[in-house]
């Protein structure tokens, strides 16, 4: 299974601190923060790796990775820039956000689960979600972006429209669709680009399709009937989004 990275959009909340470099070359704990995922799914034995770059792509450049490109990246949500990787997709893939860190350990029981249950599609959860929130006034809680199960423990709710008190969790930065699932992910993407209004179709939270969050496919996907699961974790993982994270995770990262 390989993974593919998203690392196409500027971090404008992150302000000037993106002018000249672009988020997922911040460094944190000593190594840029898209080292830090490259190390961790290499060490679960992840090898196939994928980075979908746009803003300042020629300053995104680690080693033994292959490289998509967003061209469009100023104009496409979450889902646009993975599908610019979508040759990547066949046979099963994990994906993440690049401006997130978490342990290995949660990409390895996401691999495991895939491969267990290939149908799925699914999303990393954390549990305890709620404490990191805890100080972080630079980033409220009504904008994280949950999981809501239901009574079979299947997805049926998610993205930023799920509340709080109805949340199993937030989504941890990372996700990933089964090898026998890859088809109806794929169709589904291009009935909807390759209507007559393309990008600009109705859809998801963001109003179209061109910005649309991934979350919002597998959601459509799991009202048809795809099973769409959770593997849930408690804590070990940070999203960096404003200069409160950056400077917060310094201090959380223990991995």
């Amino acid at each position: 299974m390989r993974a593919i990275i998203l690392a196409a959009g500027r971090g404008s909340r992150l302000g000037s601190l993106t002018d000249e470099t672009p988020k997922p070359m911040m460094e944190v704990a000593g190594k840029p923060l898209l080292q830090h995922q490259i190390d961790a799914y290499r060490k679960v034995g992840v090898e196939d790796i994928v980075v979908v770059r746009g803003y300042l792509a020629e300053r995104i450049t680690p080693e033994g990775v292959r490289f998509c490109h967003n061209p469009d990246w100023e104009r496409t949500g979450l889902l646009g820039s993975l599908f610019a990787a979508e040759e990547a997709m066949e046979g099963g893939f994990i994906f993440s956000y690049s401006d997130t860190v978490w342990r290995s350990e949660n990409a390895r029981l996401l691999k495991a689960h895939l491969e267990e249950k290939p149908d799925h599609i699914a999303v990393v959860v954390d549990r305890d979600w709620l404490a990191i929130y805890e100080g972080r006034d630079q980033h409220p809680v009504d904008e994280a972006e949950c999981a809501r199960v239901d009574a079979q423990g299947f997805v049926d709710k998610v993205g930023k429209i799920v509340q709080p008190h109805e949340a199993h969790g937030e989504v941890a930065g990372m996700g990933g669709v089964g090898a026998q699932a890859v088809a109806r992910w794929r169709e589904a993407w291009a009935q909807m680009a390759g209507s007559a209004l393309g990008l600009e179709t109705p859809f998801g939270q963001k109003k179209t399709l061109r910005y649309a969050y991934i979350t919002d496919l597998m959601g459509h996907l799991g009202q048809q009937g795809v099973p769409f699961s959770t593997v849930d974790i408690r804590g070990g993982w940070r999203e960096i989004d404003t200069p409160q994270d950056l400077e917060r995770v310094r201090e959380a990262i223990d991995w």
